[in-house]
């Protein structure tokens, strides 16, 4: 599917690469003949999802750089503690990460306005019928929704932008608020739920199910009524991940083989595997190849964020970057003991050793593992990439962007805060998780107030869902004390006492790489700056308070 998938896209995007030049000239290419069947319709759409998998977003940037030193992801590299980074909070508008994923997160807008404006004009002929015109139209404001809700998690206003931008007079325009922007991505959204295809129709997660735009709009409402618009929406999100619940489409991932179902589930993605038994990981951004082909549709996961393989002499293991760590502020979320699966698959309980040539997988000993307070995260693991010859920036691995379990979970959230209080509904949802992790049930008479289980419900999604969600988002639509405190975490040299009564700190020596995050922090770095290449070109768009 991945290689039907993108073997399209390339016919879509032939045009804006070299390969064109050899092409056979069939005719003249306008507005009102672009779309004349129904491949060249396709072909467009999927121009639309290609920019998920740019470096600018899920391709790298939105889950590597843009949101490493948050409380539970920060840089592992000692010799880059003084670098200008993102991660070290010590750079500005001109930076080269920020400037990319703007661009990229625009130029998708701009490709679904593009579509959405031309597809309009298609005759339902053209589109294969009428269902066929409305799905089109759906993906891609699902879409355009989608690019928008990474532009609100990592720079709050920013212009809105619902028409093609074809020169530098319809680039001029100023920022919207918050509130007009959730507005816009709502629309969008209860737009596409009505003509987007049901999960199983479609059967691939490469897709935007009617399911998937469910649970986008749970997130939405949900980001919405937290810091700063603090919109009473809570019910809305509500409403929306329960009819995710009631379609009945979609179930956490069991044990398969004597393998634990979360464990399971990520073997299956990185090993390219679609599940089309639960349905648990309801839309992935797509990724193929080993960046030798004509078409480079590759990603990093389990290179830049993995486990640390530096052997690039053996071709049977992959060398992998693995520059970053995940915290002990999040391995201690896991409590003391094994039970939850969760903990030794989001952190590595292995090493790699050169031996010669060859690298040998090491198993870290009990007493190791008792030992470790943090270390490379295993959630997305390189060894299971199908593709060969292994590459060494290139990875097979698709991201997931929603999953069934971060549905449950906001179930569980979203009715404690619409109650005021811990409801029966909202433990099953969290225990439905927790236990397929081989977690302890949580009780209702385990929480006194609504305020205790909310504290809970953080640190579940945390376990869960970790490295998926924008951690910055995450901590933000909590309130903006939250968001900096959870951060100042990682320079924080008050100890607590851990196994067998030792006495540990809560945050790093404040001469490591990962302090220098908790350190370096500012009230500025709420958000992202606007990049000073948007300031250049777009005189009506101004720089972010605090910047």
């Amino acid at each position: 599917m991945k290689k039907i998938i993108y073997m399209a896209c390339l016919a879509a995007l032939s045009l804006s690469s070299c390969g064109w030049l050899d092409t056979d000239v069939y005719g003249q290419l306008n507005e009102d003949n672009l779309y004349k069947d129904e491949e060249t319709c396709i072909a467009g759409l999927l121009g639309v999802y290609d920019k998920l998998g740019s470096g600018g977003v899920y391709g790298y940037n939105i889950w590597g750089s843009l949101d490493a030193g948050t409380d539970i992801m920060v840089s592992n590299r000692e010799y880059n503690k003084d670098i200008i980074s993102l991660y070290n909070y010590n750079y500005n508008n001109t930076n080269s990460d920020i400037e990319l994923t703007w661009k990229d997160l625009y130029e998708g807008i701009n490709r679904a306005n593009d579509y959405i404006m031309l597809i309009s004009k298609a005759t339902d002929e053209a589109c294969g019928g009428a269902k066929n015109k409305a799905a089109y139209i759906s993906e891609a404001k699902a879409l355009r929704a989608l690019y928008y809700m990474n532009l609100v998690a990592f720079w709050g206003e920013v212009p809105l932008r619902l028409e093609p931008t074809k020169d530098l007079y319809s680039q001029q325009l100023a920022k919207s608020s918050q509130e007009d922007i959730y507005a816009q991505i709502i629309s969008d959204l209860t737009d596409a739920e009505k003509g987007c295809r049901p999960a199983d129709e479609l059967n691939t997660p490469g897709r935007i199910s009617k399911t998937t735009v469910q649970a986008l709009l749970a997130r939405a409402y949900m980001w919405e009524a937290g810091y700063p618009v603090y919109a009473d929406t809570w019910d809305d999100a509500l409403m929306w991940a329960r009819e995710v619940k009631k379609s009945g489409l979609h179930h956490l991932y069991q044990a398969e083989n004597g393998v634990n179902g979360y464990r399971a589930m990520f073997i299956n993605m990185c090993s390219n595997k679609y599940d089309l038994t639960y349905r648990e990981s309801m839309f992935e951004v797509e990724f193929y190849g080993n960046g030798t082909e004509q078409s480079n549709e590759t990603g990093k996961l389990g290179l830049y964020l993995g486990v640390s393989q530096g052997n690039k002499l053996d071709p049977d293991v992959p060398y992998a970057y693995a520059w970053y760590n995940g915290t002990r502020i999040l391995f201690r979320l896991y409590g003391e003991d094994d039970t939850d699966q969760r903990k030794w698959w989001n952190f590595a309980d292995y090493s790699y050793k050169t031996e010669g040539t060859k690298s040998v997988e090491y198993q870290l000993t009990e007493e190791e593992k008792e030992k470790k307070m943090d270390g490379n995260p295993g959630k997305w693991r390189a060894k299971y990439d199908p593709v060969r010859p292994w590459a060494l920036n290139n990875s097979s691995i698709n991201y997931p962007v929603m999953r069934y379990a971060d549905v449950l979970l906001m179930i569980a959230e979203c009715a404690n805060e619409v109650e005021g209080k811990p409801t029966q509904e909202a433990i099953d949802a969290a225990n439905e998780v927790r236990l397929r992790a081989g977690a302890t049930e949580v009780q209702l008479s385990d929480f006194a107030d609504a305020e205790s289980f909310r504290q809970f419900i953080r640190e579940e999604r945390t376990r869960e869902l970790c490295f998926e969600v924008p951690r910055r988002m995450e901590l933000r639509r909590h309130g903006e004390q939250y968001y900096f405190d959870q951060i100042h975490l990682l320079k924080d040299q008050s100890t607590i006492t851990w196994k067998d009564d030792t006495n540990v700190l809560v945050g790093y020596p404040l001469t490591s790489c990962a302090a220098v995050s908790g350190m370096n922090i500012a009230s500025r770095h709420l958000y992202f700056p606007i990049p000073q290449a948007e300031l250049n070109t777009n005189t009506l768009c101004v720089q972010n308070e605090r910047w």
